[in-house]
């Protein structure tokens, strides 16, 4: 499996603290069937700009330390930019991390409580320039509601969804459980990840939610769709995006969805 959202690299943000963590946090994934992890370190405009030279010199400090002790696991380079109207234009500069810096895919985390009015446009200039949002923890935003219009919606613009692992088996209740299954249901989930910020808790655990998604009634042809795209987007492959379904909400269902 591949794990395209992981705060692994150590010392850096609110994830590993340090290399022995991160090497904990690699066993623990090496134990579950990750073979790749995205290290996605936040970028946050005039606040934590990491450049993407720092970014892949960290990446290759534990390939090292991995290699040397015994740890079959390859880290790639990635960031979670943080949304903001002149992201397209700072990444056009060349100062943000695309995931394996191969400018087809990036990671961009919204803020938890307000929908901001432009996100639409941030991701219409970064199809522009051939890259393809990926909206982290979309089963998180506070005003992501049960009908899903506004995930569809993004979609639609040409946005991919990832979910949370641990938001599929429960680790932020029950609510945010079900609005992850129900995404995944409805063809909204394009890639599944642990975004690990340590070796407890948000650990990196794929394979129990894949678990919990077939029980919870998702067949495995939308399971092994999922983790299929973790190759793709590490191989800057283009990925087969599915009708999402837009819930019908009555009479004037047609006349105003998206």
């Amino acid at each position: 499996m591949v794990d395209i959202h992981c705060h692994i690299l150590p010392g850096i943000d609110d994830g590993a603290v340090d290399i022995d963590t991160s090497l904990e946090m690699a066993r623990i994934a090496q134990k579950d069937g990750i073979k790749t992890i995205v290290a996605t370190p936040h970028y946050i405009e005039y606040e934590s700009e990491i450049s993407k030279e720092f970014i892949k010199n960290k990446c290759n400090l534990l390939n090292n330390y991995f290699l040397k002790n015994g740890i079959d696991i390859k880290i790639l380079p990635g960031c979670e930019a943080y949304i903001s109207h002149t992201l397209p234009s700072k990444y056009k500069e060349g100062t943000i991390m695309s995931i394996n810096n191969d400018g087809k895919y990036i990671l961009i985390e919204l803020p938890m409580v307000e929908f901001p009015s432009y996100v639409e446009d941030v991701i219409f200039e970064f199809k522009l320039m051939g890259v393809t949002p990926i909206i982290a923890h979309i089963e998180r935003y506070k005003y992501i509601d049960d009908n899903f219009d506004l995930v569809y919606k993004l979609i639609k613009k040409g946005a991919l969804m990832q979910i949370n692992s641990t938001s599929v088996t429960g680790l932020f209740g029950s609510k945010i459980m079900k609005k992850a299954v129900q995404l995944t249901r409805l063809n909204m989930v394009h890639l599944i990840s642990s975004d690990a910020h340590t070796a407890k808790g948000r650990s990196p655990h794929i394979a129990d939610s894949l678990l919990t998604l077939k029980d919870s009634g998702i067949g495995h042809e939308v399971i092994d769709y999922i983790v299929e795209n973790g190759y793709n987007v590490i191989n800057g492959l283009e990925i087969d995006v599915r009708e999402p379904v837009l819930k019908k909400k009555g009479i004037f269902y047609k006349l105003f969805r998206v």
